[in-house]
């Protein structure tokens, strides 16, 4: 009897706190192992917009004289190789992005048993495009780079027709489907650049209110980067580069524990 005593003793003796905690551990360990994998489609992201500077005819080095297509199918409004190369490669590009990612969750919920709410990712990315394609067809329009010719774009929001933004809006679903506040910056800083650099020309173009505001209101002119499109698209793609190396080295570190 003393035996027995002593073992329901001992049960009693678990305080709820420890209890609690526990818990806890086990729904963190949950929550990591569930968003472990989204350092994979980071990454392809992150190499899709590297990838799309060879769109350009002079992605890195500075040129004197541009012809920019319009609506911006490379994806920034610069003199780009082909209007239909760039056209096929986006809607090549983030199908098959889509596609892979779809394998690699499908994968990770056969081995792990853990499911995220990836197809809000393809149904943004797919959706924007789509919606992309309808508004904006073919483009045929030509602007000088006098930017004095009168085919430049009538709004600001015009300028918004590339698919940077179907892009930006996926690694926005993304963040949402794995609750990832660094990929919601990663999402929002793409949305910033693109609009900042498709709603402007030239390209880096810093608006005169801008310099205004860092000088003191001292200088009326505008300003510009001295910066192509391929140091954009890598400025785009840096914090889902650092998202997929962080993350990737955290789920390595989880599956080898």
């Amino acid at each position: 009897m003393s035996s027995t005593d002593d073992v329901w003793t001992s049960d009693d003796d678990v305080r709820p706190e420890e209890t609690l905690a526990e818990l806890d551990r086990l729904r963190t360990r949950t929550r990591t192992r569930t968003h472990s994998g989204a350092w994979l489609p980071a990454a392809l992201v992150a190499l899709l917009l590297l990838a799309s500077s060879a769109l350009y005819r002079a992605p890195f080095a500075q040129i004197n004289s541009l012809t920019i297509d319009h609506p911006y199918w490379a994806g920034l409004p610069d003199e780009q190789r082909h209007p239909v190369l760039s056209y096929a490669f986006w809607f090549v590009a983030i199908p098959l992005l889509v596609v892979v990612t779809a394998a690699w969750y499908a994968r990770r919920a056969r081995q792990l048993g853990v499911r995220v709410a990836w197809p809000v990712f393809a149904a943004t990315g797919l959706g924007v495009l789509l919606l992309l394609a309808i508004v904006a067809a073919v483009p045929k329009t030509k602007l000088g780079s006098d930017g004095m010719t009168a085919d430049l774009p009538t709004w600001w929001w015009q300028g918004l027709l590339t698919p940077l933004l179907p892009v930006a809006a996926a690694v926005l679903a993304l963040a949402w489907a794995e609750r990832s506040p660094g990929l919601a910056a990663s999402g929002l800083w793409i949305t910033l650049l693109t609009v900042w650099l498709c709603g402007t020309l030239p390209l880096g173009h810093i608006p005169s209110l801008v310099i205004g505001l860092m000088d003191g209101g001292t200088s009326s002119y505008g300003g510009q980067l001295a910066l192509r499109p391929g140091h954009y698209l890598g400025l785009m793609a840096l914090p889902l580069v650092v998202f997929a190396v962080v993350r990737g080295a955290r789920a390595w570190r989880l599956h080898h524990a």
